[in-house]
C-alpha cells in the first residue's frame, strides 16, 4: 500500500461504484423476499432459490460504517457539529421510514387476525428502539442497529480518542459475550448491543480509515478476493458467521470506492438511480411483495409471482423515493427545518 496523492483523493469523492454496489445489494434483498413470498403463498417452502439474497443486508451494514466515517471524518468536535450530525442521521432514518411503518402497521391492525400472535408493537414501530417486540415492518430491524451505530459515532464529537476507546470496549464486550457467555440471558437492548453483526459497521469504518492511504491499483486485488470468499461461504453454510462474512465485504467496499469515477456513463444511470433509491426500495418492497404475492397466488406459478412481485416492489420503492423521500429530505434539510447551524448537504452517498 502507498499513500495516495491529493488528486486521487479528490477524484474519489463521488463514490459512484458504492452506489452501484448498494443497488445490487438492494435487489438481492428484493429477490430474497420475492422468493420467500412466492414459496409461502404457494405452499412450496422447499422451492427457495434466493435465500442467500438476505445477505445484501450485510453489505449495507459494512457500507454504512464506511459512509459515516468517510462523510464525517473531518467534522470538528463540539456540541454544534454533534447536533448537525444527529439531525442529519435521524431525519435520514425516520422521515422516509415513518410513513411506511405506520401505514403497514395500520393495515396489519385492520386485517391481521390473531392479535395474540403478534410479535410487533406500536411503540417499537414508532421508535425503532431495541425492545422485546419489533416493528410491524419486518425489515426495520436493521434500522435499530443503524441508530445504535449512529449514536455510538457521537463519541467522535467529544474527541477522536473517545470514539476509539468506546469502540474498543464495545468490541471487547461482543467478543466476551460470544466466547464466555453465549447463553447468557440479557435485556433486549443488551442483546442488540451484543449482536456480532455490529462488527460489520466497524469493518466499514476501518475501510474508510485506510481508504485515502490505498493506491487505486489495489482495487481489483481487493474486490475479486473479497467476492470469491463470500461466494465460497455460500455452500459451506457459513454466511451467518459475521467474523467470516464482514472482512471480505469490507474488502469489496474498499475496492469499489477505489474504482475510477463513472462520470455519467449512460449504461450506469439506472443502477445509480437504484442505488440512490435503495433505502426507499428497502422500506417499501416487503409490504408490496407480501400483498401482491397473496393476490397473485391463485393465478400464477412460482417464477411468475417471483418476477412480478420483485418488479412491483422495486417500482413502488422507486416511486416512493421520487415522490416522498427525496422531496421530504430536501425540504427538511434545506428549508426552515434545518438543525441550528446545519450546512448544506455535500452530496455524499446515503447511509440508510
Amino acid at each position: 500500500m502507498t499513500t495516495a496523492s491529493p488528486s486521487i483523493t479528490r477524484e474519489r469523492a463521488k463514490l459512484e461504484w458504492l452506489q452501484i454496489g448498494r443497488a445490487v445489494a438492494a435487489m438481492l434483498v428484493v429477490f430474497h423476499h420475492a422468493d420467500q413470498a412466492s414459496a409461502h403463498f404457494l405452499a412450496v417452502p422447499g422451492q427457495r432459490y434466493f435465500g442467500w439474497g438476505a445477505y445484501g443486508v450485510d453489505f449495507f451494514f459494512v457500507l454504512s460504517g464506511f459512509i459515516i466515517f468517510y462523510a464525517h471524518r473531518n467534522d470538528a468536535p463540539g456540541m454544534a457539529p454533534a447536533r448537525r450530525y444527529a439531525w442529519k442521521r435521524l431525519t435520514r432514518i425516520y422521515l422516509p421510514y415513518l410513513p411506511v411503518g405506520i401505514g403497514w402497521m395500520a393495515l396489519l391492525l385492520l386485517f391481521q387476525g390473531d392479535q395474540e400472535a403478534r410479535n410487533w408493537s406500536v411503540l417499537a414501530t414508532l421508535t425503532l428502539l431495541p425492545l422485546a417486540t419489533v416493528s410491524a415492518l419486518s425489515v426495520a430491524w436493521t434500522l435499530t442497529y443503524e441508530l445504535m451505530f449512529y449514536a455510538f459515532f457521537l463519541f467522535r464529537y467529544l474527541a477522536k480518542i473517545a470514539m476509539f476507546v468506546a469502540g474498543a470496549l464495545w468490541l471487547a464486550w461482543i467478543g466476551a459475550k460470544a466466547v464466555l457467555w453465549p447463553d447468557l440471558a440479557l435485556s433486549p437492548a443488551m442483546t442488540a448491543l451484543s449482536n456480532p453483526i455490529i462488527l460489520e459497521f466497524f469493518l466499514g469504518m476501518a475501510s474508510a480509515w485506510v481508504f485515502p492511504k490505498v493506491d487505486r491499483k489495489w482495487r481489483y486485488w481487493l474486490i475479486v478476493p473479497g467476492l470469491l470468499v463470500v461466494v465460497a461461504l455460500v455452500p459451506l453454510h457459513l454466511l451467518d458467521n459475521k467474523l467470516l462474512m464482514g472482512p471480505p465485504l469490507a474488502l469489496v467496499v474498499l475496492g469499489l470506492a477505489l474504482l475510477k469515477p463513472i462520470q455519467g456513463q449512460a449504461v450506469f444511470r439506472g443502477a445509480l438511480f437504484l442505488g440512490t433509491a435503495s433505502y426507499s426500495i428497502y422500506l417499501v418492497h416487503s409490504p408490496v411483495i407480501s400483498v401482491s404475492a397473496g393476490l397473485l397466488a391463485p393465478f400464477m406459478g412460482k417464477w411468475a409471482i417471483f418476477a412480478v412481485t420483485a418488479l412491483l416492489g422495486t417500482l413502488a420503492g422507486s416511486i416512493y423515493f421520487v415522490a416522498v423521500e427525496r422531496p421530504t429530505l430536501k425540504i427538511v434539510r434545506r428549508g426552515g427545518f434545518r438543525a441550528p447551524g446545519a450546512a448544506r448537504d455535500r452530496g455524499e452517498a446515503h447511509a440508510g
